[in-house]
């Protein structure tokens, strides 16, 4: 026994990192799409909700549900790019300019830019706003509980810019 004593001493020390959890983990997907334009494959993403399904009811101030959006990407965007598109689709959805400006300066502190293969996981938080995961290291948290509806809304809303991807992240495959 003395003899392994070092072995499981360095396996009880190294076993805490391998076992990482997922903010995902608890979390069941809801539906999966891939977003292509022309034809450039830009990211596939993917909804998680705690049962694995999704209603307009979610995407309320009301809701406890947990949402989480993963975006895997399929090319190269730098962070102002990834700013500039949020700021873009809010407009599209009718949100205010003085409602989503104070959220662009934190996300243009908390994105990285990005390289193929990288993922940007969102979390909703109902209460506090919501939490970014850069390839599964939290990268920064926006403390405002309207901005974590407003952002999943660019995708999830039923005037998302990309229709046929929100039905199927939403399980909906019209």
């Amino acid at each position: 026994m003395k003899k392994f004593l070092p072995f499981i001493i360095i396996c009880a020390l190294l076993l805490p990192l391998g076992l990482s959890a997922s903010p995902i983990d608890a979390l069941k997907p809801v539906g999966s799409a891939k977003l292509s334009v022309v034809f450039w494959d830009i990211y596939q993403s993917t909804l998680y909700s705690d049962d694995g399904t999704f209603t307009s009811d979610d995407l309320t101030h009301e809701s406890q549900s947990p949402l989480a959006l993963n975006i895997q990407y399929l090319r190269d965007i730098e962070a102002e790019e990834l700013v500039e598109a949020t700021a873009d689709e809010w407009n599209k959805l009718g949100l205010g300019k003085t409602t989503y400006q104070p959220w662009l300066k934190q996300l243009t502190a908390i994105w990285p830019d990005i390289q193929e293969n990288d993922e940007l996981l969102f979390v909703l938080n109902h209460t506090d706003g919501g939490v970014f995961y850069f390839n599964q290291e939290e990268i920064g948290r926006i403390d405002d509980r309207n901005f974590g509806v407003n952002f999943l809304r660019i995708w999830l809303d039923k005037k998302a810019s990309y229709p046929k991807l929100r039905n199927k992240l939403v399980g909906q495959s019209k």
